[in-house]
């Protein structure tokens, strides 16, 4: 589970992949550069061995010969090599432990068990055969490996290698990463609302070339935006206009219309009042969608979150509404209360218009969250539906229709919007009473004690 939630950025992965690809640099240099070295180590044994093949040859049976003991007892140890004749030899591995290398001129050489080297040379007109063998007495030493200079010289090197390769590729991959999340969070910040906030383009390519193709599509969906938001403004201003006219071109016909049509002038009356919150509810909507939190000067208040919620059932003055709180006593948190009023509001409403005759409102927690649920015992909303009732004007054709007008749409619109800006979330299940569980995640990172 850790390693599937674990996704390292673009920085790391490109370290990693550099220092695995050094590491792998290393090692097939090593075991291909060890049969070289192996090699150019043989021929140079080889060339010590002939030279002393070519000594023994023209020294023997001369008494100024340095190699008597060799003829006497057929061994001697000479400087950094044992020598042996051997008599009628017959090809075999000359020791127990000697395995076959290589053949070098004829020459074979064999690797013995304790990694040292022997080499058999055919001596001409004699039955014998002149054995190099090197002695690990004098030439290999027994030390400690942190001892061998050779050894700590090598590690000193690679570790120069990979600090100087590492440092160069750290560095310009370390300013790459910060530049793209210097995107990341102005892509972030125009995500959140403010439109005017652009990439800076200053920067070395492909990242600029991707700023300035940001920056294009900010400006065309800030464009669009502003265009939609005006539109929506306009809208509204201009339609009370007119309804203003018919409001008091209505009211002075009323004055002189006969009592039996006074219920059509009622009608009137009810039907400007619809309009009129149509247009206040798209102009709150416009304002939620548009506009960042700045121009709703958030004012976040310590309010105890039992107390503010029963008060907004309290509010609504619906008599068919069943209020329960698991919350221990005190719980405190700081939000906007306009913005919760919204949220709440809508969501208790749009419960009430479809619930048959009872709503629950219970107040409980999780660990992250305080839960408000409003569950109503209505049609309820099918799961491929619980998307779009978040959507403005959307109404579902049979189950929650607008039948006896309980609204235009836009309750849970309003209230999805104010709970984006607050930070909350809306989510929607079936109730165990048959209809629609809305849940308001309201999270605890505001709480106070």
């Amino acid at each position: 589970m850790l390693l599937k939630r674990f996704k390292p950025s673009m920085f790391v992965r490109l370290y990693i992949g550099s220092v695995i690809g050094l590491v792998s640099t290393v090692w097939i240099f090593l075991t291909l550069g060890d049969g070289y070295m192996r090699r150019t180590e043989i021929e140079t044994f080889l060339n010590d061995g002939t030279y002393f093949v070519d000594q023994y040859i023209r020294q023997h049976g001369s008494p100024q010969s340095l190699y008597k003991n060799l003829d006497t007892n057929h061994r001697q140890q000479f400087y950094i090599f044992e020598l042996e004749l051997l008599n009628n030899w017959d090809g075999s591995p000359p020791c127990d432990t000697c395995e076959l290398l290589y053949t070098l001129n004829g020459v074979p050489v064999y690797l013995r068990g304790d990694d040292l080297y022997t080499a058999v040379f055919a001596l001409p007109n004699s039955s014998h055969s002149f054995v190099f063998n090197e002695s690990r007495d004098f030439f290999s030493p027994e030390i400690v490996w942190y001892e061998d200079s050779e050894k700590n010289f090598l590690i000193a090197l690679l570790l120069a290698i990979f600090i100087a390769i590492g440092l160069s590729i750290y560095l310009p991959v370390w300013r790459l990463q910060r530049h793209i999340q210097n995107l990341v969070d102005t892509q972030n910040k125009f995500g959140l609302g403010k439109l005017h906030t652009r990439a800076n383009t200053n920067l070395p390519k492909p990242v600029s070339e991707l700023a300035k193709s940001f920056n294009e599509m900010a400006e065309e969906i800030e464009s669009k935006v502003k265009q939609s938001h005006i539109f929506s403004q306009a809208i509204p201003h201009e339609v009370r206009t007119p309804l203003s006219r018919i409001q008091l071109a209505a009211d002075l016909l009323r004055r002189k219309a006969p009592e039996d049509q006074h219920m059509l002038f009622e009608d009137i009356d009810t039907y400007i009042d619809d309009i009129n919150e149509l247009t206040s509810q798209i102009m709150m909507l416009s304002k939620l969608n548009v506009m960042d939190n700045s121009f709703f000067e958030l004012v976040k208040i310590n309010v105890d979150v039992a107390e503010y919620c029963l008060e907004r059932v309290r509010y609504a003055k619906f008599s068919n509404v069943n209020f329960s709180n698991r919350l221990e006593s005190g719980v405190r948190s700081k939000f906007d209360c306009t913005m919760a009023r919204l949220i709440i509001d809508n969501v208790m409403k749009n419960a009430n218009n479809y619930s048959h005759d009872k709503v629950w409102v219970t107040l409980d927690e999780n660990a992250e969250s305080w839960l408000l649920i409003i569950e109503d015992n209505g049609p309820g909303i099918p799961a491929e539906k619980r998307e779009e009732v978040l959507m403005p004007f959307a109404r579902l054709d049979e189950s929650r229709s607008i039948q006896n007008h309980v609204g235009f749409g836009l309750g849970l619109a309003i209230a999805k919007a104010a709970a984006k800006k607050m930070g909350w979330g809306i989510t929607i299940f079936d109730s165990k009473h048959g209809g629609a569980k809305f849940t308001i995640v309201i999270p605890k990172e505001n709480g106070t004690p």
